[in-house]
């Protein structure tokens, strides 16, 4: 390889390790029930009709 080739090497070598290695620069945007921290996880329970006294069951997980 000439001289030339290798500093070009060089160059895209470079600039691929110092933009992998960059920070996400992205603001912070959660909906309801997500933190930094812990993500909440709600349930789907039928707490009206015919099958309402399995909704019992989600309330008390709640």
């Amino acid at each position: 390889m000439s001289a030339t080739r290798h500093l070009a090497a060089f160059a895209v070598a470079f600039a691929l390790v110092s933009a992998s290695g960059s920070t996400a620069l992205a603001q912070k945007n959660y909906d309801t029930g997500a933190t930094d921290t812990e993500i909440k996880i709600g349930n789907i329970m039928p707490y009206s009709g015919a099958a309402s006294a399995y909704g019992v069951i989600g309330k008390t997980e709640d």
